[in-house]
């Protein structure tokens, strides 16, 4: 309010007017400016927890089709088990002499060569059942791992 020729209290109330406009102006783009940012943050933080939610939603996924595989590789454990102890009992029932087998007649020294023929298929099975069942196990136990660290994080 620095006039140096006159004072007019029109002038002088005018320009109190426009500088009170010019503050409400700043004011409106402060609180514009403001609104906006918090709008952006809602939507970054909707999609966030839509984000989230299809995360757990696969994360849940990923769990349940490990549990079915697990499942699985334990079913089929299970099989190789049963498998191995029938083939220990056919092992056993072919490698027990009978008092035919004392008999050393030809029919009955065919069948022995056939009997051990087949035990020894029969073992070399069993030994491919069990590498089986071993690389199997490994695998379940790789998974139970990874279900406890995805469990657990």
């Amino acid at each position: 309010k620095n006039h140096t020729l006159f004072s007019d209290p029109g002038l002088d109330w005018a320009l109190s007017m426009l500088d009170s406009a010019g503050r409400l102006d700043e004011e409106h783009r402060l609180i514009a400016r403001y609104a906006a940012r918090l709008a952006a943050e809602t939507t970054a933080s909707q999609q966030g927890q839509q984000r989230g939610a299809s995360d757990i939603s696969f994360t849940i996924d990923a769990n349940k089709q490990q549990r079915q595989l697990i499942a699985e590789l334990e079913n089929k454990n299970r099989e190789i088990l049963q498998e191995i102890q029938r083939l220990r009992l056919e092992h056993e029932q072919a490698s027990q002499p009978t008092p035919e087998k004392a008999q050393q007649n030809p029919t009955l020294l065919a069948e022995l060569r056939l009997l051990r023929q087949r035990k020894d298929e029969l073992e070399q099975r069993m030994s491919a059942l069990q590498e089986s069942r071993r690389e199997l196990m490994v695998q379940l136990e790789g998974l139970m791992k990874l279900l406890k660290v995805r469990c657990c994080t």
